[in-house]
């Protein structure tokens, strides 16, 4: 169990009203190196839940004052402790009341008197589906926040940044292309043959359009675009000079990119172009 645990202990709240069964389960789960919280009430659940905010209940269902169901309910309709997962301890095993338990949001039961092969079972099933949930929450986290820096340096850099597909139209244009007379999503699905100017463009294609990666992408590429013929800008200007970065974007690894033996599938082109002043 030590590599489930993580290094904050996991905190288990046992509720029971029963000091004997108490006893039992802060025996067996903390000599798992779990931290064990009491209640012997449902009353006196409710306040520690609070206070503690335990990563698991487990939660007696028959309890004087306020019942298991009762701790339960309470829990689920709070925002602030509805995702803490419930498990039910009962000797009741008639199917209504174990579909009662789940109706209220629990996500399993463990019958008395306990089996403290399936106890530890059933809670470090939990355990693992609860670290899990963390490490999802924080990557999603990590993924949202790379986004929206992505999307504030994408969007404010004065840099054209665009992305060709396979066929050398452009799938993504920030919003830079607006000093050039375009509107980045109209240009979305064009291809970038229309805006270059060259008497070489086939050749200029070839190293923008890029399937390389590291060292051997495409750097300092001399690339001069059109302005747009129905923008105001083309009054004062037909074309500006840029200098290009391009590299090739696959479906693996740079260093596995141009590996024969491995599968792998070409995404695009990403291209950096800096204005020539």
């Amino acid at each position: 169990m030590d590599d489930l645990v993580p290094s904050e202990k996991m905190k288990i709240l046992v509720v029971d009203d029963t000091r004997a069964n108490v006893n039992v389960l802060s025996d067996v789960l903390g000599g798992q190196g779990y931290e064990i919280f009491v209640a012997l009430s449902g009353e006196m659940a409710l306040k520690i839940i609070k206070k503690v905010e335990p990563d698991l209940i487990l939660l007696d269902v028959m309890m004087p004052g306020i019942d298991g169901y009762e701790v339960c309910r309470e829990v689920k309709f709070d925002d602030t402790t509805k995702d803490i997962p419930i498990i039910f301890l009962t000797a009741k095993t008639e199917q209504e009341d174990i579909v009662k338990g789940f109706k209220l949001g629990a996500i399993d039961y463990i019958t008395k008197p306990f089996q403290h092969e399936e106890l530890l079972a059933r809670v470090e099933t939990q355990v693992r589906l609860s670290i899990a949930q963390r490490e999802k929450e924080e990557l999603s986290k990590r993924i949202a926040e790379s986004e929206k820096n992505y999307r504030t340096i994408v969007e404010k850099v004065p840099e054209l940044i665009f992305k060709l597909d396979e066929n050398r139209k452009i799938a993504f244009a920030n919003p830079a292309f607006k000093l050039m007379g375009y509107d980045p999503d109209e240009l979305t699905g064009e291809l970038i043959d229309g805006l270059i100017v060259s008497d070489e463009k086939e050749d200029v294609l070839a190293e923008l359009a890029t399937k390389y990666v590291g060292p051997l992408a495409t750097s300092d590429l001399e690339v001069i675009l059109k302005v747009n013929s129905d923008s105001t800008i083309f009054e004062h200007m037909q074309s500006r000079k840029f200098s290009v970065y391009a590299v090739g974007i696959w479906d693996v690894s740079d260093e596995d990119a141009f590996k024969e033996e491995i599968k792998k599938n070409f995404l695009g082109t990403l291209c950096i172009a800096t204005l020539v002043i």
